[in-house]
């Protein structure tokens, strides 16, 4: 079972990039902002074990399940930068960089139902990072676990609303890259 750390909640008057269709920065908003439908940056990760089962997040607001980690970052921040301080706020693991892999850059734009239109990079990290050594952060991660891919295509087909806005288009584009 993996530790709590207490960390401090996402700041809504943290500036993020603002970004045009092109992802060129066009300027910063509070990240509250987001919410208005501004196209904005995030980053998620997928931490990938040696059986080939990918770790997967409950989130802490609303039980659905989402990436490893995930989430915006200041504008001052790239994309890698952001997913390397993500997995340390959210898992409490300290990856270097040379483990992150590009597995794409794509849009999702839920702006008409959630109001959320992004970009998202999305990274791979492979390891034998167990769940025992994690101190995940409650105010944003409920639980987390492995699962197989068999099981992640299982609730895409029959469940997906458990899963975040989102996951489910990245694991397809992961699935596809991957050849999963």
């Amino acid at each position: 079972m993996a530790k709590v750390s207490m960390s401090n909640p996402h700041n809504p008057e943290e500036l993020i990039a603002i970004v045009d269709d092109n992802d060129n920065v066009i300027g910063k908003y509070p990240r509250r902002n987001h919410a208005e439908g501004r196209l904005h940056r995030e980053t998620s990760v997928l931490i990938v074990n040696p059986n080939n089962e990918v770790l997967v997040q409950e989130r802490a607001d609303n039980g659905r399940l989402d990436y490893s980690t995930s989430g915006h970052f200041p504008f001052d921040e790239d994309y890698l930068d952001g997913a390397i301080r993500e997995v340390k706020e959210e898992l409490g693991l300290d990856i270097p960089k040379s483990k992150f892999v590009k597995i794409s850059k794509h849009r999702i734009d839920y702006s008409e139902r959630y109001v959320n239109n992004r970009f998202i990079t999305l990274w791979e990290v492979r390891g034998g990072y167990k769940i025992e050594d994690m101190e995940i952060d409650p105010s944003e991660v409920k639980s987390v676990k492995y699962m197989t891919i068999s099981e992640l295509k299982q609730i895409i087909k029959e469940k997906p609303n458990s899963m975040s806005a989102g996951f489910i288009e990245s694991l397809q584009i992961y699935f596809a890259k991957k050849e999963l």
